[in-house]
């Protein structure tokens, strides 16, 4: 069993089945999804999983992010104040973390 993974899945959709191999693999107890190319209409519910997601901010199917948390571990989602495609969550196991998202596409300027 892993505790976390982190991947840029280049499109979350058509990455599901090699997504569902990663969870049944290792049972990650958190995943964190860069470019998942969602639009809001989209969904994305993975068994097991609760699902916190910041799409494109120009509402297109680029860029985004996502955290899946194994629904037997307490989750809570984390306002963040940032321009970056970025989402926190605080998970509760026997200490509290802080797990978190980020995507910063090409090109982008760090001030």
């Amino acid at each position: 069993m892993a505790f976390s993974v982190s991947w840029n899945c280049r499109g979350a959709q058509h990455q599901m089945s090699d997504l569902k191999d990663i969870l049944n693999s290792y049972q990650p107890a958190c995943v964190a999804l860069q470019e998942t190319h969602l639009k809001p209409e989209n969904s994305l519910r993975i068994h097991g999983y609760t699902v916190f997601r910041k799409d494109h901010p120009a509402n297109r199917a680029s860029g985004g992010v996502a955290l899946l948390i194994s629904n037997n571990i307490p989750s809570s989602l984390l306002a963040l104040n940032t321009p970056f495609q970025a989402i926190a969550a605080q998970i509760f196991t026997h200490k509290l973390i802080t797990a978190c998202s980020l995507y910063l596409p090409p090109n982008t300027q760090i001030d």
